[in-house]
This record gives structure tokens, C-alpha cells and sequence, in this order.
């Protein structure tokens, strides 16, 4: 009887003087059985052959189920095409999820659109549908041209900004500008630095 205690209390010492190794390592509890997973993901998507944007993220969950669902945790840069070769847009943004079936993409925090005509769009979400190539969102937003800003909430337009309008315009103010330089000048000088040429 008194060695069986002994084997006892001893496999109740090594089971909890094993507790804090057994716990080491990821959690995995919050992932979902459904979700298949990718990194360094790079999605090209064409018209008639021709490249019209691409799509990077450090991560791709792929959620699947009726919708399915991409989901990008830690972000994404989208390149936007003219002619097939030459960037004329990004969007970044620290998080999005993608709905394949109904081609729209909602981004959010830290979402900025920039173009090479030196405009850019800051704000914390927007709505962008693929297949209309409209770019929407109901949120605060900030508009940086290379002659103004432009502040307000929700706003629509196309995925070139050739075309934008605000729903309700909170504040609008000219940008001063540095002597001997044009708008269009300064604004190639700044998006150059970013990396959309």
C-alpha cells in the first residue's frame, strides 16, 4: 500500500512540474478548422490578358463556406495598372477582408489611396468593388491634392480618382505652395518616394 502512495504522489509531482513545458508553444484555439492559410501571397488579376492590378499580403486566410471569405490580417498593397505596365495607384491598408463571390474588398485601418497625380486618401475603411472598379466609403476621410485638402465624411469614386465626390465636405483648404516649384512637380517629387512611379 505505501509504495502505491509513493507511485502516486510522485505521478502528481511529474504531471504538475510538466505543466508549464506542456504549455509552451502556439496557441492555435482562435484559428478556424475552415480557414486555409497562405503568406506571402501575390494575386494578379487580368482583363482580356492585360494586368490590371495585383494584390500583396504577408497573410491569406481563406475562410471557406457560403460566402467564402479572404481575410487579410496583416494588410495589404494593391498595385493598380495602366496599359498592363505602369503603377498608377496604391491602396494599403492594415487589414481587409475580400468577398470573391460578390468581388468587393473592405479595407481598413490605416487606409491609404494614392495616385500618381499626387492625390491621396486617407481614412480608417473603405469599400472598394472590383468588378465596378468604385471605390466608397461612409467613413471620415481626408483627400490630399497637390493645390488642396479636403475633408468629410463618405465619399464615392472611381478607382483612378478621376472622379470623386464627397457626401458632406466638413473642410477644405489650399496647400501652400514652394516657390519655383508646380503642383505637378512637388507631387512626382513625393510619390517617387513612395514607390508608385
Amino acid at each position: 500500500m505505501e509504495v502505491n502512495r509513493y507511485y502516486y504522489i510522485m505521478l502528481v509531482f511529474i504531471f504538475f512540474s510538466c505543466e508549464e513545458q506542456l504549455k509552451v508553444g502556439n496557441d492555435y484555439s482562435d484559428l478556424d478548422v475552415n480557414a486555409d492559410i497562405a503568406y506571402d501571397v501575390e494575386m494578379n488579376y487580368t482583363d482580356g490578358g492585360e494586368k490590371v492590378m495585383t494584390l500583396t499580403a504577408p497573410v491569406l486566410e481563406r475562410i471557406q463556406g457560403n460566402p467564402q471569405r479572404d481575410i487579410f490580417p496583416e494588410g495589404i498593397l494593391v498595385e493598380f495598372y495602366k496599359d498592363g505596365q505602369q503603377v498608377y495607384a496604391t491602396l494599403t491598408a492594415d487589414y481587409a477582408e475580400r468577398q470573391p463571390d460578390q468581388y468587393l474588398v473592405t479595407a481598413s485601418d490605416n487606409v491609404v489611396f494614392e495616385n500618381v497625380k499626387g492625390e491621396k486618401l486617407e481614412t480608417s475603411q473603405l469599400n472598394w468593388n472590383e468588378r465596378k472598379g468604385t471605390i466608397y466609403s461612409d467613413r471620415f476621410a481626408k483627400l490630399t491634392r497637390p493645390d488642396e485638402i479636403i475633408y468629410g465624411y463618405g465619399f464615392r469614386a472611381n478607382q483612378d480618382f478621376t472622379d470623386i465626390e464627397f457626401s458632406k465636405t466638413t473642410g477644405k483648404k489650399p496647400v501652400p505652395q514652394l516657390e519655383g516649384v508646380t503642383g505637378s512637380q512637388s507631387s512626382r517629387n513625393s510619390l517617387s518616394t513612395t514607390g508608385v512611379n
